[in-house]
């Protein structure tokens, strides 16, 4: 009887510390290629989203136990920061991504999956182009969604480009008293309206079309084709953790295709504006509502949301004059090494 109630002990104690591993391990958010955890995967509502939504919609797994959350754009940083970070996989801004994972250290880029869905809108009627912009942008009161951010930054950008001097203002009031030089201001999603006192306002799809939709407003312009050509820039990233990607190359390698294949099922036309809506918002928090709605998709949005994947390999060229031109743009720089930009082995 004693040797039994030792025996038993034993068998308790290995299985309670076999429990409590895999709880501390899945409560640390590390990836463990074991099984016993997740390989969590983080998007920011929007277009970025739009770039995981076959891959939610059929919940692809790749081998493993794959999780995908859509979470608010403002928070997307948090997830690939810290001593612990929660994403195994992640889209970022392009220079957000640089900024915080630049080194390679921690995080690898593996490619680029959108290219650019900022566009101008305006109560009038003239449309920017190449050859007006820098006479019809001058002088004007610009409200920027996020102005202080990636948005701001490649408004900025294309304001270089075209030599028309630029500042921010705070006081939404003021009125413009130089007639050169375009003052920018920062305002929500619910200031871009006919009635708001601006020139031009500067919003990203698929949230432009909604207001198109609803509103008086026009779209005037384009910052894509304002910065150059007809292929946009880089400007969401696809990153995932080196270790993460050292341990598990195939899953790395049919996680990419299945994200390349993507853009072509978004703008099939037997994939219902419906079936990605639903991609999208049964993976955001609980009580949470896409900053898009299925009326909002049609192709000719999603077009313009621009989602493509291009590899690490090659875009790195493109990628890294890109950031060139934003640090400008910004006041700051974003730079990434070598060692960010994954190439898969031969």
């Amino acid at each position: 009887m004693k040797k039994f109630l030792v025996c038993l002990l034993a068998v308790c104690m290995l299985a309670f510390g076999a429990f409590a591993f895999t709880a501390c391990d899945e409560e640390s958010g590390e990836t463990n290629t074991g099984g016993t955890t997740t390989v969590e995967v983080y998007a920011p509502d929007g277009a970025p989203a739009l770039a995981l939504g076959q891959l939610m919609s059929e919940e692809m797994q790749f081998g493993e136990d794959v999780n995908y959350n859509v979470v608010a754009a403002d928070t997307i940083q948090t997830y690939v920061t810290g001593t612990n970070p929660r994403a195994d996989i992640c889209i970022l801004p392009v220079n957000l991504a640089a900024k915080l994972l630049g080194t390679g250290e921690s995080y690898q880029m593996l490619g680029t999956v959108t290219h650019g869905n900022i566009y101008i809108l305006s109560t009038t009627e003239t449309e920017l182009t190449e050859e007006n912009a820098a006479t019809l942008l001058a002088g004007t009161k610009i409200g920027c969604l996020q102005r202080d951010n990636f948005v701001g930054y490649v408004l900025r950008a294309v304001l270089n480009k075209y030599n028309v001097a630029h500042e921010d203002r705070e006081n939404k009031q003021e009125e413009n008293t130089t007639g050169t030089t375009a003052y920018l201001y920062n305002v929500s999603g619910g200031e871009i309206l006919p009635t708001a006192d601006y020139d031009y306002m500067i919003a990203a799809e698929p949230a432009v079309s909604r207001k198109v939709n609803a509103t008086s407003l026009k779209v005037v312009g384009s910052l894509q084709t304002l910065y150059g050509g007809t292929e946009g820039y880089p400007q969401a990233v696809l990153v995932a953790k080196t270790a993460f990607i050292e341990a598990e190359p195939a899953f790395i390698e049919s996680f990419t295709q299945a994200v390349a294949a993507n853009a072509e099922w978004l703008l099939n036309a037997d994939t219902q504006a419906s079936v990605i809506c639903d991609a999208v918002e049964s993976h955001l928090p609980e009580g949470a509502t896409p900053s898009f709605t299925e009326s909002d998709l049609t192709k000719e949005v999603i077009s313009a949301c621009a989602v493509r994947f291009t590899a690490a390999a090659d875009c790195k060229d493109e990628v890294r004059s890109f950031l060139s031109v934003l640090s400008a743009a910004a006041g700051q720089t974003f730079t990434a090494s070598d060692a960010f930009f994954y190439t898969p082995a031969e």
